[in-house]
């Protein structure tokens, strides 16, 4: 009898040893402080639930400019997993998992920070020419930096995005776009120091661009892992439900008011075709109710590849 206790004990640590050794480890790195309750940690801990693997997952954050954190994920041995925005650059050095993190919504809808001497002139805007009268800013290696230049935009880029409210108030930049689901956070964040910021309440800029989740590029198990369970909650309904009733999209959708504002088309040339497929394959669905399924779409459409 004691040999048999014995003997299930020793299967019972071997046991939790490997599935100790098995479990999946994802590190979301972030550039400021991140509860779990914040929309991206939700989704990665939601596509992580939606596949087979057991798996830990919590917050690393290193407060590093754009371009650094990138590095930091493509040079550590660590299971790093970052959300930037689409541009061929991360693609190229990182790999990207092409399931739109917000759905083609937020970062491609892009509201303003401004003063209020700003905004009574933002009234009288109605096409890209107008807006070249302003000056912008955006973060240091921002994808954003790119679309506004290369649509004929004058953008100021501090290495430190925090210094940006500053900058709005001594009149040193007119207009810090921020994107649709970051607005108000930002507003809470820099108002109580800067008490003159505004949100301008006309405008709204957008452009095909997403937000995606990147890990090192021969992470294979933490890459398949995602994107199979990014694309199990999308087909689910689980990933637009969470979209839908997320306490901050919801009010933020409310509040915005997206029909009501001039939309000013930004083109885009550093964006990848995959990642322009992505945006139309795994899209926002109006009208879905929660708990509803997405349908897949027909087997005519062209599928994406993964990265070689």
């Amino acid at each position: 009898m004691r040999k048999i206790f014995f003997c299930f004990i020793l299967v019972f640590i071997y046991t939790q040893s490997a599935f100790a050794q098995d479990k999946l480890e994802a590190i979301l790195l972030v550039d400021r402080p991140l509860t779990p309750e914040n929309y991206i940690f939700k989704v990665l801990d939601l596509a992580l639930k939606n596949q087979e693997i057991p798996y830990n997952l919590k917050i690393e954050t290193i407060p590093a400019s754009q371009p650094r954190r990138v590095q930091i994920v493509n040079s550590s041995s660590q299971n790093y997993v970052i959300a930037l925005g689409s541009r061929k650059e991360h693609e190229e050095i990182l790999k990207p998992i092409y399931v739109p993190i917000q759905l083609g919504l937020g970062i491609g809808h892009r509201i303003m920070l401004t003063r209020p001497d700003v905004e009574d002139n933002l009234k009288k805007v109605k096409n890209l020419d107008d807006l070249s009268k302003f000056i912008f800013a955006q973060g240091l290696g921002w994808a954003d930096v790119k679309i506004l230049r290369n649509a004929g935009l004058t953008v100021h880029t501090p290495a430190d995005p925090t210094n940006i409210p500053k900058m709005l108030i001594r009149d040193r930049v007119d207009l810090y776009p921020r994107g649709l689901f970051e607005i108000a956070a930002e507003y809470k964040r820099y108002s109580a120091d800067y008490p003159d910021l505004v949100i301008d309440d006309y405008i709204v800029l957008s452009y095909p661009l997403a937000s995606f989740f990147y890990v090192r590029k021969d992470n294979e198990k933490l890459y398949n892992a995602i994107k199979t369970g990014l694309e199990t909650a999308y087909y689910n309904g689980q990933l637009q439900d969470m979209i839908m009733t997320d306490p901050v999209y919801n009010k933020t959708m409310q509040e915005i008011n997206l029909g009501k504002r001039i939309k000013i088309e930004i083109p885009i040339q550093n964006i990848s075709e995959k990642a322009l497929s992505a945006l139309k394959n795994f899209t926002f669905i109006p009208g879905k109710k929660i708990g509803e399924a997405v349908r897949k779409k027909r087997k005519d459409t062209p599928a994406l590849q993964d990265d070689m």
